[in-house]
């Protein structure tokens, strides 16, 4: 070793040839390296301190499979949420735990008198560090750490220098630290789940992922740095356990173990995020829509009011298979039950699908047909049938069909005058006028006459 003095502080150098190599060794095989870090992560009720409080319970029997199988060994608790006579001691009997190889860790204040404090990271990391050595535990269960962290939760510099600390007492005892934290609300990457800052997964050597499944928990080892790999995901279920006690007997919780699984925390956090929402707003449109036909927009409305979005509102009818029909075209749409049986009392206008036949009447616009918003009467005269002497459209050919001609001032487009008529007036070719006379002409005749 080398030492290089700067005053209070130094710097040191260990060369590697120093350093004997070591078989990594777990606490629980191949899922938590002995030594380090490990998180617990999920929302809550998902079993996360009961399935702690089982390991707990095995390495106290020395069933748990990794390095002390067979060699009974003490753990040291801290609970900040739980009570030990009502609530965690009759987990631990559930759980089939040597209460004499569990210990509840606790940090005791002289300003307090005879009380407690609360630990707090980095604070009192030689003092737990001390307590592991004293009791040669090999696993520190903190629930929650939230409680024991002095800085700001989503400040990585603040998380950096209490989990890693934690390291510290971990490295220097070869116990492992386990921590519980609690999963931010809504689906995405299960990865980034865990509240506060990232530097709560990034500081630890392994994390898993809890999150309820029906009747089951499942569990998802979303990070482990030195496990082999192999089954990601395992899952457990509650089940309630009378445990009696000096007071009478009381039911509490207790591990399951239902082995490997293909389903992901991921999956469940995800499906429970898209299907819950789709669940709500498929029953709200079902209701709205069970006293007959209700026009979109009034939907929409309503779905806004009701804290749903119009893309939520549309999505769902897609789901529910809610017909869109127009009883008046043009005229509003309205949404109803694909097994509503009532009857629009308007006929449904045909789609650009069903196109109908063209009738061989005139048509009246509808300023006509509605004159009294604005349109326009005609006359009998402009709306006649055609002649019945006349041969049927339908029999003539295609070719026969012309425009009608029309009354209009006539220009000159590049035609020779010869193909104009002659003015009956002054015998010029009518190149810009009205009918067979000039304007100038007929002008001139009105005045002679």
């Amino acid at each position: 070793m080398t030492e290089i003095d700067w005053g209070d502080r130094s710097a040191g150098v260990e060369w590697a040839s120093s350093i004997k190599p070591k078989k990594q060794t777990w606490l629980q095989d191949n899922r938590i390296p002995v030594g380090t870090v490990s998180a617990l992560a999920g929302r809550g009720g998902t079993g996360k301190t009961t399935y702690g409080f089982r390991l707990i319970a095995q390495l106290s029997r020395g069933t748990l499979p990794g390095k002390f199988y067979g060699t009974p060994r003490t753990s040291l608790i801290w609970s900040g949420e739980d009570a030990w006579d009502t609530v965690i001691i009759p987990r631990l009997i559930a759980a089939d735990a040597d209460l004499e190889k569990v210990g509840r860790l606790y940090i005791a204040d002289a300003r307090l008198g005879a009380g407690e404090s609360t630990p707090k990271l980095p604070l009192d990391t030689d003092r737990i560090e001390q307590a592991a050595i004293d009791t040669d535990s090999v696993l520190i269960f903190i629930d929650p750490i939230a409680s024991t962290m002095s800085g700001d939760l989503n400040r990585e510099a603040d998380v950096r220098q209490a989990v890693d600390a934690l390291a510290r007492v971990a490295d220097k005892t070869g116990a492992v630290v386990m921590f519980v934290r609690h999963f931010g609300k809504g689906g995405g990457n299960a990865s980034d789940k865990m509240s506060g800052s990232h530097a709560f997964r990034d500081a630890v050597r392994s994390v898993f992922l809890f999150a309820e499944d029906g009747d089951r928990v499942i569990v998802t080892q979303d990070k482990g740095n030195y496990a082999p790999k192999g089954d990601e995901s395992f899952a457990f279920r509650l089940e309630s356990t009378r445990v009696d006690t000096d007071d009478g007997p009381t039911s509490v919780a207790r591990v399951v173990d239902l082995g490997s699984c293909d389903t992901s925390v991921s999956d469940v956090i995800n499906r429970t995020s898209e299907t819950t929402p789709h669940d709500d707003i498929a029953e709200w449109l079902t209701d709205l829509l069970a006293n007959g036909p209700v026009k979109a927009n009034e939907v929409y409305q309503a779905a806004h009011a009701a804290g749903h979005t119009v893309d939520q509102a549309k999505r769902a009818k897609k789901r529910l298979g809610i017909l869109a029909e127009r009883p008046v075209n043009p005229g509003p749409w309205f949404w109803k039950l694909a097994d509503d049986k009532s009857e629009s009392t308007e006929p449904a206008e045909s789609t650009p699908d069903t196109p109908e036949e063209c009738s061989l009447l005139p048509v009246r616009s509808e300023g006509v047909e509605q004159s009294a918003e604005g349109g326009s009467e005609q006359s009998a005269g402009e709306c006649s049938l055609p002649d019945p002497r006349a041969p049927s459209p339908a029999s003539m050919p295609a070719r026969q069909f012309h425009k009608p001609a029309r009354n209009r001032r006539r220009t000159i487009g590049g035609k020779p005058a010869s193909s104009y008529p002659t003015c009956i007036v002054c015998a010029e070719p009518v190149t810009c006028g009205q009918g067979d006379m000039h304007l100038s002409c007929s002008k001139q005749r009105e005045a002679a006459s």
